[in-house]
């Protein structure tokens, strides 16, 4: 797909999964041309790939070009004046918007440049509705009328759009820093607490609704709750399912050249329960010793990340907790969330935790700091009794920074749990052997995609791996290779489980992969594929490729003689299994 909006993610290809998530949201998106949509707020934990899915949200519904239209802003953790923040959320949707209409998408990119250039483009591509705006902002802003000014900014989406009847999705990310990094004054001395309060009426209408989405669950739910009661729906953002993680893990060791076996892969989706910032910061680790394709490599790999300094995990989680406690009042707050921690099994009471940790404070007081702490999303409640977050890795890194005992746990501790969860895992993985299937699929496409990226290297030996491939066919240095997959809510949907790119005078390879160890490939999966294979070469508008099928198993006759009639490739070679 085409990337308009720049993606924080860098290689547009490393987005994997969401699948469910896009699918609601493409669905929600949608609904806004018959104004049936209602804002909603996207709620999760940090770097569980909220932005991501906002602006591959963005980009999705750029490319559709349906008659919606899409706005991206996230809100900075910096301090503002409100004047400076009203001009850039104006400009930001002003530029967003030109580009969507005159599809070029130039305008998106770099930092909105000014309210005259902004009218000179709008001039010149026609857009002769929106200079009256653009200027109207302007004199709001000369005149430092700052009440005016934010309402004229805050309602341009929902107002521009009713011009010609059009529609807009607002895509804010971090919303809840709204109401903690905007300020009345110049100087930022005089802090609009209460600004996320302005959308009460804004986030009403449907003809421009919001999606925000925010890294501290517990602060943005208290400000939507208190200033904007009844105007979000409340979607939830869970890790991604294991298929998914997996999924994400051999794209990672694709596109990293950093092997995997299908064992280590099982591990660590599992280990990182399918949580896609600690899937990549595995990958991005700078330990010296990485290595993905030994248990141990993963276990070591782990420990670096999350016990020692230099590990992203580690560090992130710290920067989150070290910003959270200075807004509770630190007394008392790490003894209760690493009690918590210790017991994470289990509600506690709070009658237990004023015992255990000899906590001096009337119940009043504790349970104040008992809110603050599930604000900041580092315990979790159910009924007044508390617990510790079910993240096993944050777990791991809280009690190795705050735990009474630190050198103990780094060196020991945390060392000996990590291996008890693997062994765990390990026997799990050899008791699944039936549903082991779906991997082996999944590991065979693997292998085939690192093959073909390097088969340019060796023509004579992959072309003995295949048979009925065109005499002059000669393998190149393809632009990529990997599993293909349609947009959600596009039609027919189908995947390709792999597409080697070439450029346009070149020959592409599109193939079907079956691991299985008795069903040979029949006849009606050879028209099937050759259906989607067709479909994929004119929604990507491929001029020339060969169809090839690989099949562990075998093929029937039948079936060989339809790929031969239609000049597709065929292999059971087993050294497509094999490391290359």
């Amino acid at each position: 797909m085409k990337i308009y909006l720049q993606e924080k993610i860098g290689n547009a290809d490393l987005f994997t999964g969401r699948k469910k998530e896009i699918a609601h949201f493409l669905n929600w998106i949608e609904r806004i041309k018959p104004k049936r949509s209602k804002s909603t707020a996207i709620l999760s934990r940090r770097k569980t790939g909220k932005s991501a899915l906002l602006q591959r949200l963005y980009n999705l519904t750029f490319a559709k070009n349906d008659g919606i239209v899409p706005f991206y802003f996230e809100i900075w953790e910096t301090d503002r004046w409100i004047a400076d923040f009203s001009v850039d959320f104006f400009l930001t949707f002003i530029y967003q918007y030109m580009a969507f209409k005159t599809r070029k998408p130039i305008y998106i990119s770099g930092t909105p440049q000014s309210f005259n250039h902004a009218i000179e483009i709008a001039t010149a591509e026609g857009l002769d509705y929106l200079p009256p705006f653009i200027s109207d902002v302007q004199v709001k802003r000369d005149a430092e009328d700052v009440d005016l000014l934010w309402y004229l900014a805050r309602n341009a989406p929902r107002r521009i759009a009713g011009i010609n009847d059009e529609r807009v999705v607002q895509l804010i990310d971090e919303f809840q820093f709204i109401n903690r990094f905007i300020f009345r004054d110049k100087s930022c001395k005089d802090r609009i607490d209460n600004l996320a309060g302005s959308y009460l009426h804004t986030a009403e209408y449907r003809n421009a609704p919001l999606i925000v989405s925010g890294s501290w669950v517990g602060w943005l739910m208290s400000d939507l709750m208190s200033m904007l009661p009844g105007r979000f729906k409340y979607y939830y953002m869970e890790d991604i399912p294991q298929d998914e993680a997996i999924e994400m893990i051999y794209r990672y060791s694709l596109i990293d050249n950093m092997p995997v076996t299908e064992k280590t892969a099982y591990l660590m989706a599992n280990i990182t329960e399918g949580s896609p910032f600690y899937i990549s910061a595995l990958f991005d680790s700078i330990y010296s010793d990485k290595d993905f394709t030994t248990e141990e490599g993963v276990l070591k790999t782990l420990e670096f990340e999350t016990l020692y300094r230099g590990g992203d995990i580690r560090a992130t989680w710290l920067e989150y907790i070290n910003s959270a406690f200075p807004r509770i009042n630190e007394r008392y707050a790490k003894d209760i969330v690493l009690y918590l921690s210790k017991h994470r099994d289990r509600f506690v009471p709070l009658r237990e935790l004023k015992d255990a940790l000899g906590l001096d404070m009337p119940d009043h007081q504790l349970n104040k700091k008992m809110d603050a702490l599930l604000l900041s999303d580092i315990i979790e409640e159910d009924h007044f009794q508390y617990r510790g977050v079910q993240d096993n890795i944050f777990d791991k890194v809280f009690r190795g920074r705050y735990g009474h005992d630190i050198d103990q746990f780094v060196t020991e501790g945390a060392r000996n749990e990590y291996k008890a969860m693997f062994e765990e895992l390990k026997k799990k993985y050899d008791s699944i052997s039936g549903e082991r299937n779906h991997y082996k699929g999944a590991f065979a496409e693997f292998m085939v995609i690192q093959h073909l990226r390097v088969a340019y290297k060796n023509q004579s030996l992959y072309h003995s791996m295949f048979q009925n491939l065109p005499s002059d066919f000669e393998f190149v240095q393809y632009k990529a290779v990997l599993p293909y997959h349609t947009l959600p809510l596009q039609e027919p949907q189908f995947q390709i489980d792999v597409f080697a790119k070439a450029e346009p005078d070149q020959v592409s390879l599109i193939g079907e992969v079956k691991h299985r160890i008795t069903m040979k490939f029949t006849l009606k999966e050879a028209q099937s594929f050759q259906e989607k294979a067709t479909e994929l070469m004119r929604l990507e508008k491929i001029k020339h490729a060969i169809l090839f099928v690989f099949s562990s198993a075998g093929f029937h006759q039948n079936t060989l003689g339809f790929l031969k009639e239609n000049g597709i490739a065929w292999s059971d070679d087993a050294r497509w299994l094999e490391n290359k």
